[in-house]
């Protein structure tokens, strides 16, 4: 009888351990370390649908992305972004894909950047996008309002001086165009320092919604180098049933016009991508 009971027990207890494992175990994750497609050469929509990264659409990934061996932050490659000069907009400068994730009411998306030596801001206006960030539903951004149906970006840019900012578009944005926050270390504005790898890692809370009423509990939180740096409270995202379900690849200089292309060919490079809806 004491055998019976002692295995029962044991039986109930890896029950529970399973259970209190499962949440992690569920967590839905993707990660891009770029090791998988071969060096020197594009890193097409194909490539990136092989290693797991699937999106109905894309710019410039064809013609301004590289797998360099040359330049990494870890294992032997990394993905090489082109900012041409003179020119501005996802058409002619950097790339851009809405790769799907499963669809959920928070992710992180972390990653990390290398700006090229004597990378150009612009011309005499400064901001352009870096790296993924995250979206739902119709993905509103490009200077258009949102009301709840047609989803929101977050991103991260830059501004004037190499500025590090996320820019965000919600219900809530106050002008034409998205709203940014500065980030901030011990009261002190942070810069991308071009030739060195940094970490910028974003959270994205979604707000929740009563009755077809959007409530004023969304989160933006930002970490730069491991260090929390951002956190932005009492967003409206959405008012209908979207869930982040885009990490969104927008890297590109700009900016609406022809002022804010950069002055020089830059390069902008990403390693160690990681998508995941528990913390990373």
């Amino acid at each position: 009888m004491r055998t019976k009971t002692l295995l029962v027990l044991s039986s109930c207890a890896a029950i529970i351990a399973s259970a209190i494992a499962t949440p992690s175990a569920m967590a839905a994750a993707l990660n891009n370390y770029f090791e998988a497609p071969a060096a020197g050469s594009p890193y097409t929509l194909a490539k990136w649908a092989a290693d797991g990264w699937n999106a109905p659409w894309h710019q410039g990934l064809d013609t301004r992305t590289y797998i360099d061996s040359s330049v990494r932050r870890s294992g032997s490659k990394s993905l090489r972004v082109t900012y041409p000069a003179g020119q501005f907009g996802p058409g002619p400068s950097g790339a851009q894909a809405p790769f799907a994730i499963p669809p959920a009411g928070q992710y992180y998306v972390a990653q990390w950047v290398r700006l090229s030596p004597g990378f150009s801001w612009g011309d005499t206006n400064f901001a352009g996008k870096v790296g993924v960030g995250l979206a739902a539903g119709a993905s509103c951004s490009g200077g258009q309002p949102c009301d709840g149906y047609n989803g929101f970006t977050s991103r991260f840019i830059w501004r004037s001086g190499g500025k590090v900012a996320i820019y965000w578009y919600s219900m809530d944005h106050a002008g034409q165009y998205g709203d940014y926050r500065d980030l901030s270390l011990n009261g002190s504005p942070v810069y991308y320092p071009p030739g060195q790898w940094v970490e910028i890692v974003q959270r994205v809370k979604l707000n929740t919604v009563t009755n077809g009423v959007a409530n004023p509990n969304g989160e933006i939180q930002v970490w730069f180098n491991g260090q929390s740096a951002a956190l932005i409270t009492g967003i409206k995202f959405v008012q209908n049933n979207d869930k982040i379900d885009k990490a969104y690849l927008s890297t590109f200089a700009g900016g609406g016009d022809a002022t804010f292309a950069p002055k020089t060919t830059g390069y902008v490079w990403y390693d160690d991508l990681r998508v995941n809806t528990s913390p990373i």
